[in-house]
């Protein structure tokens, strides 16, 4: 197989990453979407939404974070936005519109009185509700997905925050990737203290927090912030505030490629992990996003009594299960030691949810595990219409979008989108139209297998189950490396 997102850096080509798009051509926006079902329509767009997306383009991989404002009747009314093509600079502003079908799917065109000859970029959407929307890039020239969340308030962060970073090309060396979760304290605008782990390019070390500033944010909810680290090192950053318990973070540094967020720490974090927790993580190993792992772990008392999993490695797939101890702190910092996979830290944001980093020399990965809320799962237990997003590469960057359909009986179909970035056509239905297929489901961990087929091909995937709301989403096919996420629309 061949994985083209060999790990090459690009640095920062003085321009936005809108700019760039402009440049070479406008989105597509008149893809037909196969619709299912909803009650969805524009009104269900109606607010001001903080968005991060990730992925590659014709001038090289690229993170972008922002905000804009939805009027409720298909118009862009407002916007900023910051990205990697720009670090350091000023946000881009721009305006645009959006469609929005009965299922939840439709089109997000940004554009913007600062790009060259009035261009724009199309983003595809699967709606999750009218608080959550899911975003894939639909031009021929950019392969990205990420998501949107309705933003609720735009005061200065204040309190212990659980933050996590991946980095394509990282600040402190922009020739490797680089993993951070850790935790810091912000007072008045201040950082006062903090720890963190850092795998950067396969070289794991625990850091303190020494220092570091949030400015208050203005427009839209946009601050600038610095994190500083007993390194020493200073990353310097753009952000957006979703809440007064999440924040949106893009690594401004010179020529740094990352993104990620932070969330507000709260609950017993000092006690560990303690039940059942689905996980989904992604990283880069000699490939740009040539890792991708999905699970679930039973934890308790400071075992690791059960871990499964499913992973994809260039190209290449593995499930198996481990065992294993952990170790916490009272800051929530969970070192976890497993029997035959490498070590790996999770820093706990609440009792139900953590961040967590793999330490491996050979891959740099990284993600989330939330509590599961089912003991005893079932094919009843995944019934309704979700929305789906995942990314990755295979023979090139490859993303896909859109409503699945879980009967609750064992049956599953499919209507995506697909922008495998080797046909340079953007976002497309798949060969032979939406997939149809079955389901079966682990009762004690959580993980669903399914397969889904149509005239032109297939697709296999691995998922586990948070809740009959969530799970964490791998594609298993050899040849392919990826993942994301399935929400219930509500």
């Amino acid at each position: 197989m061949k994985l083209s997102r060999i790990l090459i850096r690009t640095p920062g080509l003085g321009a936005t990453v809108l700019g760039l798009f402009a440049a070479i051509g406008c989105g597509s926006g008149s893809t037909n979407i196969i619709h299912t079902t909803g009650n969805y329509s524009n009104a269900s767009l109606n607010g001001t939404y903080v968005y991060e997306i990730h992925g590659d383009s014709l001038g090289g991989f690229y993170r972008e974070i922002g905000a804009f404002t939805a009027d409720g009747a298909g118009n862009i009314t407002a916007g900023s936005d910051d990205s990697s093509f720009n670090s350091g600079g000023l946000p881009v502003n721009f305006t645009g519109s959006y469609t929005v079908g009965n299922d939840g799917t439709g089109f997000v065109t940004f554009n913007s009185s600062a790009v060259a000859q009035g261009g724009a970029i199309t983003l595809a959407i699967t709606l999750v509700s009218s608080s959550k929307v899911d975003l894939m890039e639909a031009d021929f020239f950019a392969d990205s997905v990420g998501t949107a969340e309705l933003q609720t308030s735009t005061t200065t962060p204040s309190g212990m925050f659980v933050f996590r970073l991946h980095q394509e090309g990282a600040a402190p060396n922009t020739n490797v990737p680089a993993s951070d979760v850790g935790v810091f304290a912000i007072s008045g605008g201040n950082i006062t203290g903090g720890a963190m782990d850092e795998n950067l390019g396969g070289s794991s070390s625990q850091l303190s927090i020494t220092g570091g500033l949030f400015s208050a944010p203005a427009t839209l909810g946009r601050g600038t912030a610095t994190i500083t680290d007993s390194a020493p090192f200073s990353t310097t950053l753009a952000y957006y505030v979703v809440s007064s318990g999440k924040l949106i973070l893009l690594v401004s540094n010179a020529n740094a490629i990352g993104s990620g967020s932070a969330e507000a720490q709260s609950g017993g974090v000092g006690a560990g992990l303690s039940g059942n927790y689905a996980f989904g993580s992604a990283g880069d190993d000699a490939f740009i996003s040539g890792t991708a792992t999905v699970g679930s772990l039973s934890a308790n008392g400071g075992a690791i009594n059960s871990y499964t999993f499913d992973a994809m490695q260039d190209g290449s797939y593995s499930n198996g299960t481990d065992s294993g101890t952990y170790a916490a702190t009272a800051n929530g910092r969970v070192a976890v030691t497993l029997n035959s996979n490498p070590s790996e830290v999770f820093w706990i944001v609440s009792p139900s949810r953590a961040f967590f980093l793999i330490n491996s020399g050979t891959k740099v990965e990284d993600g989330t595990a939330d509590l599961q809320t089912v003991n005893s799962f079932s094919t009843s237990t995944m019934n309704g219409q979700f929305a789906m997003v995942m990314d990755g590469v295979a023979a090139a960057d490859l993303a896909r979008i859109g409503p699945m359909n879980f009967n609750g009986s064992g049956k599953l179909t499919l209507a995506e989108l697909v922008n495998d970035f080797s046909t340079g056509n953007g976002a497309q239905p798949p060969n032979g139209g939406g997939l149809t297929g079955s389901y079966q489901v682990d009762s004690s961990t959580g993980r669903i297998v399914g397969a889904l087929s149509n005239s032109g091909g297939g697709l296999d995937l691995a998922m586990y189950a948070i809740s009959g709301s969530d799970a964490y989403v791998l594609q298993t096919d050899t040849g392919t490396v990826t993942s994301g996420t399935v929400s219930l629309q509500h």
